[in-house]
């Protein structure tokens, strides 16, 4: 199931992958889709590795043949009825809930196009949330992850998918990136922004803390606005998700030309460590684009990117 996405959803397969062999499944997911046509297949795909885990062939089979009819009494989905999803069909998901499990020792809710809750909707799932019930998950979905409340989103656990087939080339889609900010830079500019961004992680990886000394002149001297900064955060992540592939013995796919760069990285980190600063990065973009003091969150990041935690 899930490994039909371990090499396209790295970072969310080891997530996911971990929590179950680890048995550390969190209390709530929220999966920011990325407009990836498959999140549906992969969501659903982590629910029966959850409920199928520690099962016999014979079981897993039939298990999995009910979810995808939708006749898994432990398994619920909630979608919007009409343009938002209504408080009233929280208050039965939580009632409905609050019975022992029927079927086996977990049970999870889907809440698709989650950024559809009105308040009301929200803070009655924020209850939920903030009172969690042992062997219940809450899996939350959207498209949009700034239209979810912070309060919401800092309780559950973020897992960002990939864009499927994204990745051809630096250049090609490094310009697809900057269609999406509506920046416009010239060849020459666009080497330029990737080399600096190669640079910083370079001098990161190297000098670690060290960093601080030179933010000003690596950094914000290079990445003058909001727009610019959120773009060499997503370049960021889009080498450390190549470092990443390298270390899974995969294909590079969007540092082919910076190969040495890549492997020098991926020879320093272990893969856990890997998962780790990948999630400050997304941290990182999402508070850019919430409009957070630039200069704070770059300093938040190198101190994340190399903390003890590390």
């Amino acid at each position: 199931m899930l490994d039909t996405y371990k090499n396209g959803q790295p970072v969310a397969y080891n997530i996911m992958i971990n929590a179950i062999n680890n048995d550390k499944l969190s209390h709530a997911y929220l999966f920011n889709t990325n407009d990836n046509d498959d999140a549906i297949d992969i969501i659903f795909s982590f629910v029966k590795e959850i409920i199928c885990n520690y099962r016999d062939l014979n079981e897993r089979e039939n298990i999995i043949k009910r979810i995808d009819d939708g006749n898994y009494l432990d398994v619920k989905v909630i979608e919007p009825d009409g343009i938002w999803i209504k408080k009233e069909q929280m208050l039965e998901l939580q009632n409905e809930f609050s019975k022992k499990s029927i079927e086996g020792k977990k049970k999870i809710y889907i809440i698709k196009s989650a950024e559809k809750m009105n308040v009301q909707t929200a803070n009655s799932l924020l209850k939920f949330l903030e009172e969690p019930i042992d062997d219940i998950i809450a899996i939350l979905v959207t498209n949009n992850i700034n239209l979810i409340l912070p309060t919401i989103i800092s309780r559950c656990q973020v897992i960002k998918l990939n864009k499927k087939n994204f990745f051809d080339s630096t250049i090609e889609n490094f310009s697809s990136l900057l269609k999406r900010f509506q920046i416009f830079l010239s060849l020459e500019e666009k080497e330029k922004f990737i080399n600096d961004v190669v640079n910083f992680i370079n001098y990161l990886e190297k000098n670690g803390i060290d960093l601080l000394i030179y933010t000003r002149n690596m950094w914000h001297n290079n990445f003058k606005n909001r727009e610019s900064n959120i773009l060499a955060i997503e370049v960021m992540i889009y080498f450390y998700y190549d470092v990443l592939k390298l270390k899974m013995n995969d294909d590079v796919n969007f540092f082919k030309d910076r190969i040495d760069d890549v492997k020098d990285v991926s020879d320093t980190n272990s893969l856990e460590i890997l998962l780790k600063k990948i999630e400050y990065l997304d941290d990182a973009e999402y508070n850019l684009k919430r409009n957070l003091n630039i200069n704070l969150l770059i300093d938040k990041l190198i101190l994340d990117m190399c903390g003890d935690e590390l």
